[in-house]
């Protein structure tokens, strides 16, 4: 009985490694990108191939590299009908993009479908440094070192309660060059910063670079950075249906 258990359980998570099935066309570009689920479907809207691959296998899409151009520029919608097991879970559950079995059926979709053909790889891409500014840091420890972080603000505005460098290093990079922290700094932080948003000519408000230097006493300068890339061999365009 219990190789018999063992053996349902197996096929479960072997079920949970792909979609039933996936309808594919491609996008009209609207300039939006939205992933959503219910009632037992997977919905993606206006990604590409490198967004789809940074999704499988948790990297940024700025991490993938090679492949034809297409992948970077051909835009797809996606509608796939997921595993039984998955049709009674929570929107949030549904949607998590760190969801192992989630990342594991994209991968099996990518592989099926789009022909994708990767492998990972060490390089060095250049970057930035996070680094502690001459004056040294102008932020405060954390009032509650105990509590989790926090933050809040938009595009052009942080408020970050108990923020590590390693988590303000990893926020820098989402705006579009990948950062690392080099400050030696540990433990939590309190601090605001604040810069001018994109396309300002106002100058009222100091670029990114400069107010990390001004308002926290860090600084950013250039550095090679160290990732492991996702490669691709090659990738075809997809029937649609």
């Amino acid at each position: 009985m219990k190789e018999l258990a063992m053996l349902c359980c197996l096929t479960a998570v072997a079920a949970a490694q792909e979609f039933e099935v996936a309808s594919i066309h491609r996008a009209v570009d609207d300039g939006s990108v939205r992933v959503d689920g219910d009632k037992g479907y997977y919905r993606l809207h206006n990604y590409t191939v490198k967004m789809l691959i940074g999704m499988g296998w948790g990297v940024n899409a700025r991490d993938v590299i090679g492949g034809p151009a297409w992948i970077g520029s051909d835009r797809w919608d996606i509608t796939a009908k997921m595993p039984a097991e998955y049709a009674t879970r929570p929107r949030e559950q549904f949607v998590n993009p760190q969801d192992p079995f989630l990342k594991k059926m994209i991968q099996t979709l990518l592989a099926d479908r789009f022909r994708l053909v990767i492998h990972r790889e060490a390089r060095e891409v250049s970057g930035l440094a996070l680094v502690v500014a001459k004056n040294g840091p102008k932020m405060t420890a954390a009032a509650m070192p105990e509590e989790d972080d926090r933050l809040q603000g938009g595009n052009s505005y942080l408020k970050a309660t108990n923020f590590t460098m390693k988590l303000l290093a990893q926020i820098l990079s989402g705006r579009g060059t990948p950062v690392v922290d080099k400050t030696g700094l540990t433990g939590g932080y309190d601090f605001e910063l604040s810069w001018a948003p994109p396309n300002d000519t106002s100058g009222e408000k100091s670029s990114l670079s400069t107010a990390v230097e001004e308002q926290l006493g860090l600084k950013l300068e250039t550095a090679k950075i160290p990732i492991e890339a996702v490669v691709v061999g090659g990738a075809e365009k997809p029937d649609e249906n």
